[in-house]
């Protein structure tokens, strides 16, 4: 343990004096160095970053190495590749919400996108994914059909809030609360809120007195950011991020939204977007 001690104090004495005489580290790059791996590990972590926008060509990919498979070893299956299609597209317009596709239109969008895919692996294994023109109906076809997903609002506000939130280490770092972890999140209509866990020792009145640099860490404008307690765990908070003010200017009035006295009309929004609404029959 000595001996460990004096050679660690004697490498830090040496690296100073390299320092006072001008002596820079420095990396230099041979042939004996492997690029190879090192361009593999980039390659899959700019794919694995990026895995939402690459979504319609990883699924092109998929469907060509697919198609090229059952072709090969199965070419009589592509009356079940069909049936399969039109009840995985059936199961999506009907119970969509269950994997949270919560509207009509993109229900529909994910059937569509099904039976667009499995038709075309369908001809494939019958004739062959190369034989013209299913190429091109590929290319073309999936580059249309990802239109819309690379357009997605929800989406896209969903892979920025999973990109900053992934920085949340180093978030907590910066404002003081080492240690927290992000548990879950959800992005709504007007931002995101996230379920936090507090590292021990840290409590709720500790991120509260930390929002103005919470806000500064996570980039949004001021008065953005709120902390609210879980009540059941002492060590546990919600964080709420409203990245647009929904009472930011005057909300139309969109004209009488009932037909009698005993129905609560709705007056406007709640910061998580939900309906106000107030019964005009117990002030009456």
């Amino acid at each position: 343990m000595v001996r460990h001690r004096h050679s660690r104090h004697r490498l830090r004495r040496n690296a100073r004096r390299m320092r006072r005489d001008g002596i820079e580290p420095m990396m230099v790059l041979s042939d004996d160095l492997e690029f190879a791996p090192i361009a593999l590990v980039t390659i899959a972590r700019a794919m694995w970053r990026y895995r939402s926008e690459l979504a319609p060509l990883t699924a092109m990919l998929l469907a060509l190495t697919g198609g090229r498979i059952l072709h090969t070893a199965y070419p009589t299956w592509w009356p079940t590749v069909l049936i399969l299609t039109g009840l995985a597209a059936w199961a999506l317009a009907l119970y969509g919400r269950w994997v949270n596709l919560t509207r009509p239109v993109e229900r529909g969008y994910a059937a569509a996108t099904v039976m667009l895919i499995g038709g075309w692996t369908a001809t494939a294994t019958a004739v062959g994914p190369f034989t013209a023109p299913l190429p091109a109906t590929l290319i073309i076809g999936g580059l249309v059909a990802g239109l819309p997903w690379w357009a997605h609002r929800r989406r896209r506000a969903r892979v920025r809030v999973e990109r900053t939130l992934a920085a949340w280490p180093d978030i907590s770092h910066a404002v003081g609360l080492t240690g927290s972890r992000i548990q879950s999140a959800i992005v709504d209509l007007w931002g995101y809120r996230a379920r936090v866990a507090l590292a021990r020792g840290q409590t709720v009145e500790d991120a509260i007195a930390k929002l103005p640099a919470l806000e500064s860490a996570l980039g949004t404008r001021r008065g953005a950011v709120r902390v609210q307690p879980v009540p059941e765990r002492a060590n546990r908070l919600e964080l709420r991020v409203i990245e647009t003010d929904p009472h930011a200017d005057a909300i139309a009035w969109p004209g009488p939204s009932v037909t009698s006295i005993t129905q609560p009309v709705k007056l406007g929004l709640f910061e998580d977007g939900s309906p106000v609404r107030v019964s005009l029959l117990g002030a009456v």
